[in-house]
């Protein structure tokens, strides 16, 4: 499947007009048309049995099938009409088009091929057509006796029940919960508690009671660790599918296997490619589909850049970069081909300022920051989102148990500090202080971070970073207030111009310009 903005030039019809501008599954499915892909019929019938599909049947539209009436009946199918059921279809063979309305009225065109199911609302104003091959073969799906008769588009459609409905439901709902405050959404307050929801903001489009969540596949890279673990059980209770991939130097395989019906256990080592690809095939094979992949798989050695060895250096950018960089790899092609996909990569807010104590691990955040702001860049035309999640202090709420090994400050090490860095007031022995003070405190709970992470993979609008945490804001906001002080300061030595013909010898004398334009970047 692919979704596009159609480009209405002039032209056949079955020609591709690709605009392109992507579409995604979520933007699809914000206007009620829901995608599925089925390699077999079992995935159909359970389909079918679970949405009340009772009658089914097959066409083909060729022109071997219909012969000289062919042309006719693909002029008739793309003029533009709707239908007082959903209109839902099974690709056997071939490729068409089906096109629908977008809430600003433009055509949204959606490629099937082999194995695509897609359903369209009732309502909803549509058109459909065969490709170049004209050649598709399909099965349709009924819930009660089939109504044939199609609906042309005309001013007086507007006011059936039907158009009314799916206005009401998928159009105009959707555009006004952009303006709703968090405040006076029905649901942005927990009623037991009285206390607010955490929630993001209405500009995201974050799933609410008017415009709810679809199930959507996650694959988590490190989901027993920090974070991993109560993002988990959130996708879960929320109705997801989830991959939860634990990590192998604190997972036994049994510990990953009955962890709940609609989650898949598994084993992997982010620094080895294969073990990645694997991962990333068990996934496909049991939910045939991926469209969230989150890493919070992390490695980091606390102690004085001096006191940490190669050993460690290379953990930790093997971990952390490397490991981000072999998650990409293994879904980025995937998610090019179904022209969406949905990248939670846990960053660090020791990804935006240097932490004293946490030096290479520091570098190992600049690096996937930088990594990730680039391949948004690359991959902007095939609507791929990501977005960099930042935590600061979280603590994570299960109480340290013989079940659960991990000390609170999870996939940290702590290494003992030489002697020049053993003062107790010693810079190097910040972070060192900073996370045995989390075993006293729980300045931030990892469940409401979970929460707010689940709802940002069902965005439709996700920001580039999400920053969670105590201190996490004010470490920043004072870290970027440096960078502009300093870059205030030190402007008037910018050298934008070469220096005027009759400055020319003057400034090669003192040799000043000579080395600047020599060892200037590019």
């Amino acid at each position: 499947m692919k979704a596009y903005m159609y480009d209405n030039l002039p032209g056949d019809q079955r020609l591709a007009h690709d605009s392109g501008r992507a579409v995604g599954v979520d933007e699809l499915g914000k206007l009620g048309v829901l995608y599925y892909r089925f390699p077999d019929l079992e995935g159909v019938d359970k389909l079918a049995t679970q949405r009340g599909y009772k009658n089914r049947d097959e066409i083909t539209v060729s022109p071997d099938k219909m012969g000289d009436v062919y042309e006719d009946k693909v002029k008739m199918f793309f003029n533009e009409h709707l239908h007082e059921d959903e209109e839902i279809r099974y690709i056997r063979g071939g490729q068409g088009y089906f096109d629908v309305r977008s809430r600003g009225d433009d055509w949204i065109r959606v490629r099937l091929e082999k194995d695509d199911l897609l359903i369209l609302p009732a309502g909803i104003y549509h058109r459909f057509t065969t490709d170049e091959s004209n050649y598709v073969h399909a099965m349709r799906l009924f819930k009660d006796e089939p109504k044939w008769t199609p609906l042309s588009r005309c001013p007086q459609l507007d006011d059936i029940d039907i158009r009314k409905e799916y206005t009401y439901v998928n159009v105009r709902m959707h555009m006004d919960s952009h303006a709703r405050s968090e405040a006076s959404a029905p649901d942005a307050t927990d009623v037991q508690s009285n206390k607010p929801r955490l929630q993001l903001p209405a500009s995201c489009d974050p799933p609410s009671a008017a415009s709810p969540a679809r199930q959507l596949v996650w694959i988590v890279f490190g989901g027993t660790g920090h974070m991993g673990r109560s993002l988990v059980k959130c996708a879960l209770s929320r109705g997801d599918l989830v991959a939860s991939v634990g990590r192998v130097f604190e997972t036994r395989p049994d510990d990953m296997s009955g962890i709940h019906e609609n989650c898949l256990g598994g084993l992997c080592d982010v620094r080895s490619r294969d073990s990645v690809a694997r991962a990333v095939q068990l996934t496909l094979d049991r939910f045939r589909r991926i469209d969230v992949v989150a890493n919070c798989s992390g490695y980091g050695v606390i102690g004085a850049c001096e006191d940490q060895d190669e050993h460690d250096l290379r953990n930790q950018f093997e971990t952390n970069f490397m490991g981000t960089l072999h998650i990409i790899h293994a879904t980025l092609p995937y998610f090019r081909r179904q022209s969406t996909g949905r990248y939670l990569i846990f960053s660090s807010t020791s990804g935006a300022l240097g932490v004293p104590g946490l030096g290479p691990y520091c570098a190992t955040k600049y690096a996937v920051e930088g990594l990730i702001e680039a391949m948004l860049y690359e991959t902007d035309s095939f609507n791929i989102k990501a977005t960099l999640i930042e935590p600061g202090l979280v603590r994570r709420d299960e109480p340290d148990t013989v079940d659960n090994p991990l000390p609170t400050w999870g996939h940290f090490l702590i290494k003992p500090p030489s002697e020049g860095y053993s003062h107790a007031t010693s810079p190097a022995l910040h972070a060192k202080r900073m996370v045995q003070w989390l075993g006293d405190r729980q300045p931030t709970s990892a469940v409401k971070c979970a929460e707010l992470v689940w709802q940002l993979a069902h965005c439709l609008y996700p920001p580039l970073r999400l920053l969670l945490g105590s201190y996490t804001i004010e470490s920043i906001r004072d870290r970027m207030r440096s960078v502009t002080e300093e870059l205030e300061d030190w402007k008037h030595l910018n050298f934008p111009a070469a220096p005027d013909s009759s400055d020319k010898d003057a400034h090669r004398d003192d040799g000043l310009t000579d080395t600047i334009i020599e060892n200037a970047p590019y």
